[in-house]
């Protein structure tokens, strides 16, 4: 289950911030731009009017040598290995995201939007997630007990029973609130897991460069979807870049989110996932009402 691309109408969200929080975005498609050919949703009336909503993950066409259909490049596995068992091995983590989503508009332009996310995790159960975006700021906190979802811009939130394991409230955070946390799939117990399953192709394209670091270049086939991994070269083998392409999807979009800026095993305190209202905020149900 792709825990990085899920593209959802969101009403508590909406109601948050004027946003719709996909895949861990915020989109708020306004009349100005129905009229210039800008994302608006495929509901008659809401957010994203007109649009044709876009990814879920992919590799480069004319890649390099790789592994035949159904077979996964032995370079290409072990490479995600070392990085599922970092990732793993970490008790903490903060990391610097911008992701880049595209949406497909009913003329076949693509709009990207732009949203840059501070993460940090403590294992076995707390995220924090800060996010702005073009249309709005919102801070995301789980605690191990509860969500909590504060919208900066409209000083509102929302709260909400969580479960204590990181993992299933990475999944009911999307699937109950629609907040996906980024590269969701990276975050996990099992990274290996969330991200071979269902794969049928699996390439090693080579070392590259990404913001001055070596990478590892990996491309995947999982049905309609592709997607591409860098991982850090090194002792630190932490993913750099991650890219997702529908490729059953008209315009065939895809989702981007590169990762910098990675400290693992620093300190966090409780404090850094716990969330206090401030008095005049507005608490807005879990169905959307006041």
């Amino acid at each position: 289950m792709w825990r990085s691309r899920v593209i959802v109408g969101v009403s508590l969200v909406s109601a948050l911030a004027g946003t719709t929080w996909a895949a861990g975005a915020m989109h708020d498609a306004t009349k100005e731009n129905e009229q210039a050919g800008e994302p608006a949703s495929d509901q008659p009336g809401s957010e994203t009017e007109g649009v044709k909503e876009g990814p879920k993950e992919g590799p480069k066409e004319g890649a390099k040598a790789g592994a035949k259909e159904g077979v996964i490049d032995p370079r290409a596995d072990a490479a995600l290995h070392r990085m599922s068992n970092y990732l793993a091995s970490l008790k903490t983590l903060k990391v610097e995201t911008t992701t880049v989503d595209e949406h497909i508009t009913t003329n076949g332009q693509k709009i990207q939007e732009i949203k840059d996310s501070k993460v940090a995790l403590k294992r076995p159960g707390s995220m924090a997630i800060d996010r702005i975006g073009p249309f709005g700021r919102v801070e995301f906190r789980y605690d191990g007990k509860h969500f909590s979802l504060f919208g900066v811009d409209k000083h509102a939130f929302a709260t909400a029973p969580a479960p204590a394991n990181l993992d299933r409230a990475i999944d009911e955070a999307r699937d109950r609130l629609h907040v996906d946390a980024p590269g969701g799939d990276l975050m996990v117990s099992d990274p290996y897991h969330a991200l071979i399953e269902g794969v049928t192709e699996g390439r090693y394209i080579g070392l590259e460069p990404i913001a001055g670091v070596m990478a590892h270049h990996l491309a995947m086939t999982k049905g309609a979807v592709d997607w591409q991994i860098w991982i850090a070269d090194g002792p630190e083998p932490v993913p750099l870049r991650y890219v997702i392409t529908s490729k059953d999807m008209p315009g065939q979009p895809q989702f981007t989110i590169d990762l910098h800026n990675w400290q693992p095993d620093v300190p966090l305190s409780a404090s850094a996932f716990a969330f206090l209202p401030p008095p005049d905020a507005r608490q807005i149900k879990m169905g959307g009402g006041q």
